[in-house]
């Protein structure tokens, strides 16, 4: 064995143990420790191995494909998010405190070390296998303490929601650093996990469908890097060809309808798009419409009798019409009735109470939603 694949053996046995001893005795490595943990690894490698440049010569070239694979990817989650609902994104310091900026900087890192390490092993075939082991088992040290192993339905859980997308995902990464650099596959990381937290909703496709993500995905992005290696292939043979054209019109129309579903859905701005989950507003509104509430924004004068109010009532968005409205010392109150309903609701409706007005609805696009919510 050479000199350098020695090394590599030696400092890759050594974070093992470490890794072991978080796993096994006391867990220690979380949050920002396993940042910085990650961080004296690449300073070790720096003095025992060198650090090497990235000279893989179309990994910007790709990030273009990759780009548009990863928009289309956010439209289909997004619309399979009309039906399947969505999560309200949090914002704040604490948030970026404790999920993005740790997050961020573990990726970058673990990105880098990937790219570092299999650039060493290259040549060798059990360093390469030992190196893509330890990032996975890196990956399991990083989700591992959000995990209670108390009972078998947990131990079912973390194995089919964490482990085995994490041995999935990292052996198409290590695939796609040997392929084309570390850059496509941080790029890939980065937007993976921070889209839920810069958009203002993200899907909530639940634990089922989120785990097929995980495995499909990877999937995709090495078909997508052998497909471009392939056209490369094609142009170097026939110098002649013209190059195919990037559909900047598709990236573009594909993010508007993401930042439109996102704005009708999230409830933070001035429209927000609901299902109706019940046949009270029959034949008004049908169960499985959507419709668009527009808010009133305190301008609770402009809610006349006849118009179709929703409101905030145990924890749901009721959708009715306001049968009476009642003003006392400048506030605002109002009576509702579904219009299928025999009886006025007996909830009196305050001011607090109200989310806006409704003039807009889709027909029959939420009724996969409600048929999800009844399993």
């Amino acid at each position: 064995m050479k000199k350098g694949y020695k090394k590599l053996l030696i400092l890759e046995l050594i974070i093992f143990s470490i890794l072991g001893i978080n796993s096994f005795i006391c867990n220690f490595l979380t949050n920002y420790r396993i940042v910085f943990f990650l961080f004296l690894v690449l300073i070790s490698f720096k003095f025992i191995l060198g650090f090497e440049k990235d000279r893989h010569r179309y990994a910007k070239d790709f990030i273009l494909d990759e780009l548009i694979m990863l928009i289309i990817f956010l439209l289909i989650i997004y619309f399979l998010g009309i039906m399947m609902g969505f999560i309200k994104t949090e914002y704040g310091f604490n948030i970026i405190k404790q999920f993005i900026l740790p997050s961020v900087l573990y990726i970058i890192l673990r990105e880098y070390f990937r790219y570092l390490a299999l650039t060493k092993s290259d040549g060798n075939n059990f360093l390469t296998v030992l190196t893509v082991i330890l990032i996975i088992f890196l990956d399991i040290t990083n989700n591992i303490y959000l995990t209670s192993f108390s009972t078998k339905h947990s131990i079912f859980i973390f194995i089919a929601t964490i482990l085995l997308p994490v041995i999935f995902s990292n052996i198409a990464f290590s695939y796609v650093t040997k392929k084309i650099g570390y850059k496509p596959v941080l790029f890939y990381c980065l937007v993976m996990e921070l889209y839920g937290y810069i958009l203002p909703i993200s899907p909530d496709l639940g634990q089922y469908i989120g785990t097929i993500v995980l495995l499909v995905m990877p999937t995709i992005f090495c078909i997508k890097v052998n497909n471009f290696f392939e056209s490369i292939k094609k142009q170097e043979l026939n110098r002649n060809t013209i190059k195919k054209k990037r559909p900047f019109a598709s990236i573009i129309l594909a993010s508007i309808i993401i930042i439109v579903i996102s704005y009708y859905t999230s409830g933070h701005f001035n429209h927000w798009a609901i299902v109706i989950a019940s046949n009270s507003m029959v034949d008004k509104i049908q169960k499985g419409d959507i419709v668009i509430i527009d808010k009133v924004n305190n301008h609770y004068e402009k809610i006349d009798v006849g118009q179709i109010l929703a409101y905030r009532y145990n924890n749901k968005i009721i959708v009715h019409r306001v049968v009476e409205r009642i003003e006392i010392e400048n506030q605002y109150y109002f009576k509702t009735k579904g219009d299928a309903n025999s009886s006025v609701d007996q909830v009196l409706i305050d001011e607090e109470m109200v989310v806006g007005t409704v003039n807009v609805k889709i027909p029959c696009i939420g009724l996969p939603t409600v048929w999800l919510k009844s399993l």
